[in-house]
């Protein structure tokens, strides 16, 4: 285990692959995923020549340049997740993201109370697991093989491949398709969307939820004032390559013949940071004196995200951290 003096004078121990700096042989620009046009205007560059870029034409926020294979970030080594969750896979800990899933689950069984729920990169199947402790008949979706695996010790029946490479024979059999902080990752969304309406039920809702890019303009504009610039970035795009508001998102889903019938925000995840005192990340809670100043400016922000929510007239503003919809199929909800 490294000294903390060393722990945050370095990278510190995680199992994935992200790296603080890039290089340009790392990167390749892209148009902009929803109406493809190739003119934007780079608001912001992190990790060295990674580029946030809204689009002029439609305004979409996106990551160009962004990194050849981002999915790879989570394709690290097995033995380093484990040890990351040990004491959860254990019985003896929870997880740091375990109030925030419980919350995902109460959402969507305000729409849909059981039936067969499908998460899409599933991870090491941390809400999945929530999500049968309450009934639900679980199936993950993991295309890191390291992941997989350990999703797969849970006893969950998990897809080790890619979205759009589930079985045919899944097609129209799931209540429920979660997208929990997954389709920031996508590189193409409006493909992916329509893969995952592909396994949706007739009836059944899609739960998607991502990072609020308003949030994230917020943070940098106030960082701008203090002059301090955070050495990991604060878009997180080295593994989110498209960062959406709660109008861009409902476009996405329009766009992909589906219907939303809520969106809001959800509690921020307060992020653990053991790797600041020990060097090693860990995925349990820290305990509130680590790290109080930022938890407490995260929650407060929250709370106050719904004060600016009534004064906007509804939408969801610069101080939610997330934005969450719940959708279903179009043609199922005109019939």
């Amino acid at each position: 285990m490294r000294l903390i003096g060393e722990a945050r004078a370095g990278d510190y121990v995680h199992g994935g692959t992200q790296r603080d700096e890039y290089s340009e042989d790392d990167v390749v620009k892209v148009r902009c995923p929803f109406c493809e046009s190739e003119a934007g205007r780079r608001i912001y560059t992190e990790h060295g020549v990674i580029g946030i870029t809204r689009c002029t034409a439609c305004g979409l926020i996106y990551t160009s340049p962004r990194l050849k294979d981002p999915e790879r970030v989570y394709w690290g080594d097995s033995d380093i997740y484990y040890a990351e969750a040990r004491l959860i896979f254990e019985g003896r800990a929870t997880h740091h993201r375990d109030p925030n899933y419980l919350a995902e689950i109460r959402r969507i069984e305000r729409h849909k109370r059981s039936g067969r729920f499908l998460d899409v990169g599933c991870n090491m199947g941390m809400l999945l697991r929530l999500a049968r402790q309450r009934g639900w008949d679980v199936t993950g979706v993991e295309p890191s093989a390291s992941l997989a695996r350990l999703a797969a010790k849970w006893g969950f029946p998990v897809f080790n491949c890619f979205l759009h490479e589930v079985p045919a024979d899944q097609a129209g059999s799931f209540d429920v398709v979660a997208l929990s902080d997954v389709f920031e990752h996508i590189p193409q969304p409006v493909r992916f969307l329509s893969d995952a309406r592909r396994l949706l039920k007739d009836d059944g809702i899609m739960y998607v939820k991502v990072p609020n890019a308003r949030w994230s303009l917020l943070k940098q504009a106030l960082l701008s004032l203090s002059g301090r610039r955070p050495k990991r970035g604060l878009w997180d795009s080295y593994e989110h390559v498209v960062h959406y508001t709660d109008e861009t998102l409902t476009r996405m889903l329009s766009k992909s013949a589906l219907s939303v019938r809520e969106i809001g925000g959800e509690p921020p995840i307060q992020t653990p940071n053991w790797h600041e005192r020990v060097g090693q990340y860990y995925a349990y809670p820290t305990p509130w004196f680590m790290d109080w100043r930022r938890k407490f400016v995260r929650g407060a922000c929250y709370h106050l995200a719904s004060v600016e929510r009534m004064a906007r007239l509804g939408g969801v503003g610069f101080l939610a951290p997330n934005v969450v919809a719940v959708a279903e199929k179009a043609a199922w909800r005109q019939g």
